[in-house]
């Protein structure tokens, strides 16, 4: 694999907007070795009621330029372009998000793939009243048009920047009501290929497939030499392949459980096995590794190099 390099997430509930924090992460990433940081939006203060703070903007560009590292940016997770009650609000940010990402020398969004929550009360008060009564299916392919026409709008103002998305396949632990394309990778390709945009592609989470692989029955192999032509950004993280939650990290470690973002090599995916299945790819390949685990970044960082060499 000829990676463009390689980067380590920030995590935003640890940095929480404060600079100095946001300044001594950004040391840890870059003392590993590190190419490039992933910025998470919400955790810097710069998008305030919607817009680019300008002076906000300017003191964090001044920390981001003490590091001689490449960025790219993470919109929030709750982001969800498919959301009833704040589909609008969550465009808007996602614009402005492109926006900032120009600001700062990101060529590259992140965004969590996008979901419908069709419970009984919602399909009443919101989906009903507006489209008609039909089953959710039938609803649901309505809405999938929705999204597609807003990923086009805001990959036409990303491509104007420079910038590329990555929509990125997720893990949902409950499906029930929740309605959307982001759990098998393949679902994912399909509806970028209706975005129809060369900048619009899939940030592929090798971990999220592994545990959704698991856990819905699908071949895991499969889905990563299927979307390999769409990929424009890699997240890599280990862990044990058990989609469960005990809802605190401290909690689920013990046991292995659910989307521990491990340094690569401490779960059970064949990381081996799976860059020689993405071995043509060439961008970045972002480590999210959860951040209390910062002492292990060097060593993350050159077993990575030495993995990709391979």
């Amino acid at each position: 694999m000829k990676a463009k390099g390689i980067g380590i997430s920030l995590n935003a509930d640890m940095v929480n907007g404060d600079l100095e924090t946001l300044e001594r992460h950004l040391g840890y990433i870059a003392d590993a070795g590190c190419d490039y940081a992933e910025l998470i939006l919400h955790g810097l203060d710069v998008v305030i009621g919607g817009r680019v703070h300008p002076k906000r903007l300017e003191r964090v560009r001044e920390v981001l330029g003490k590091f001689k590292l490449g960025y790219t940016m993470h919109l929030p997770y709750e982001l969800n372009l498919l959301s009833w009650a704040k589909g609008q609000e969550y465009e808007a940010v996602f614009e402005t998000g492109i926006e900032l990402s120009a600001a700062i020398g990101a060529d590259t969004i992140i965004y969590h793939s996008s979901y419908a929550e069709l419970t009984d009360q919602n399909l009443e008060q919101h989906y009903f009243p507006k489209y008609g009564r039909m089953k959710r299916e039938e609803l649901f392919k309505l809405l999938l048009e929705e999204d597609v026409a807003m990923l086009h709008r805001l990959g036409r103002i990303a491509e104007s920047a420079g910038i590329s998305i990555g929509v990125e396949n997720n893990i949902w632990y409950d499906l029930k009501n929740d309605y959307t394309y982001g759990v098998r990778p393949q679902t994912v390709a399909e509806h970028i290929r209706k975005v129809g945009l060369d900048n619009v592609g899939i940030t592929l989470d090798i971990g999220h497939c592994y545990l959704t692989s698991i856990a819905y029955g699908y071949d895991f192999k499969e889905a990563i030499e299927a979307v390999l032509p769409y990929t424009k950004h890699l997240h890599v993280h280990d862990n044990f392949g058990k989609l469960y939650d005990a809802k605190a990290y401290m909690s689920n470690l013990p046991y292995g459980y659910g989307d521990l973002h491990l340094p690569v090599g401490w779960g059970s995916i064949p990381y081996s096995e799976v860059f020689e299945w993405l071995a043509a790819y060439e961008g970045i390949v972002n480590m999210e590794i959860e951040f209390r685990l910062y002492p292990h970044f060097q060593e993350s960082v050159e077993e990575m190099r030495e993995l990709l060499a391979r």
